[in-house]
C-alpha cells in the first residue's frame, strides 16, 4: 500500500494458485483403517500380513503427515454390517469442518467391480463412500475424500499372488461423489502380491512414497509416483510373472482442485 492509501490488486495467477487449492485446516486429516483379517467359516485363508500394512500406514500417518494419534482408528475383522455402522459413526461424530481431509483404508479380500469383502460378504464401493456424501455429511462439502483399497482375489495360486480377474463390465461407475479419490490394487486381469512377508507390496510402497515425498507434491502426482513404483518392482522381479498381466494399482479421480499436505505458504 502506497502513501495515497491504494493497494495493488493479487496477482491474477496468485489468486488462481490459491483458489485451484484444497484448503488445509486445523488438523490434517481424519483416517479409518478397516483391516480383515479372519473369514471366518468361509474358505478364504487368513490374511495375517496384513498387519504389517497396519503398522506402516500408522507410522506414516503420525510420522511423516503428522495426523494425531486419535485422529487414526483402526478397525479389524468387520462384517460389511459393521463396516457400514463404523463408517455411519465417523461421518456422524467427526466434525470435518476442522480436518483438511478424509482418508479411509480398506485391507481386505475383494474384487475389480467396484467391491472389497466384509468377513462374510461383499461390500461395495458405493457403501464405502455413501455415509461421506456431502449431502448426508455437510462437513465434508468441499473436502477432500481418498479411499485406499488393497484388494486381493481370494483365490491364490502357489506363487501367493492372485490369480487373474475378468475385467468388469463398466469399471468405476459408482465413483461419482465430488472430491474423492480412489487408489486401488488391482486391475482388471492383474494380480497384486506380496513379498517377503512384509505386506502388501502396493501399500508398503505407498507409505515409503509418501514418507520421503508426502509433503512435497500434489496427491494425485503421489500416487502417479506409487502406480509408476509397484509397475516397475513387478518388470524387475522377473520369473514368477512370465505370460503374466504385471500388476499396476489404478486411480480413479473427481478431485476438482489440487491436494497437500503442506502448501508451505498458508
Amino acid at each position: 500500500m502506497d502513501s495515497g492509501g491504494y493497494m495493488a490488486p493479487m496477482e491474477v495467477s496468485d489468486m488462481d494458485s490459491v483458489q485451484d487449492r484444497y484448503k488445509l485446516k486445523r488438523y490434517k486429516g481424519y483416517a479409518v483403517i478397516i483391516n480383515n483379517v479372519n473369514f471366518g467359516h468361509t474358505r478364504y485363508r487368513s490374511r495375517e500380513r496384513s498387519a504389517h500394512d497396519v503398522t506402516a500406514l500408522q507410522e506414516m500417518l503420525q510420522t511423516r503427515l503428522l495426523f494425531r494419534p486419535e485422529d487414526i482408528q483402526i478397525e479389524e475383522d468387520l462384517t460389511t454390517n459393521q463396516m457400514s455402522l463404523v463408517l455411519e459413526k465417523v461421518a456422524s461424530d467427526v466434525n470435518f469442518s476442522e480436518y483438511s481431509c478424509l482418508i479411509v483404508v480398506v485391507l481386505s479380500y475383494g474384487e475389480f467391480e467396484n467391491i472389497v469383502y466384509g468377513v462374510d460378504s461383499k461390500f461395495s464401493y458405493q457403501q464405502l463412500i455413501s455415509p461421506f456424501q456431502s449431502s448426508k455429511t455437510p462437513t465434508l462439502l468441499d473436502t477432500p475424500k481418498f479411499f485406499i483399497i488393497q484388494s486381493e482375489y481370494p483365490k491364490n495360486d502357489r506363487f501367493g499372488h492372485n490369480a487373474p480377474v475378468p475385467a468388469p463390465l463398466s469399471p468405476c461407475n459408482e465413483i461419482k461423489e465430488p472430491d474423492t479419490l480412489f487408489l486401488i490394487s488391482v486391475n482388471p486381469a492383474s494380480i497384486t502380491w506380496r513379498k517377503d512377508g512384509n505386506g502388501s507390496h502396493f501399500i508398503q510402497r505407498l507409505c515409503e512414497v509418501m514418507r520421503l515425498e508426502g509433503l512435497r507434491y500434489d496427491i494425485k502426482q503421489m500416487f502417479v509416483k506409487v502406480q509408476q513404483q509397484v509397475q516397475r518392482d513387478y518388470e524387475g522381479y522377473g520369473g514368477d510373472f512370465v505370460n503374466t498381466k504385471i500388476s499396476c494399482p489404478r486411480m480413479e479421480s473427481l478431485l476438482s482442485k489440487e491436494f497437500r499436505f503442506d502448501w508451505g505458504d498458508h
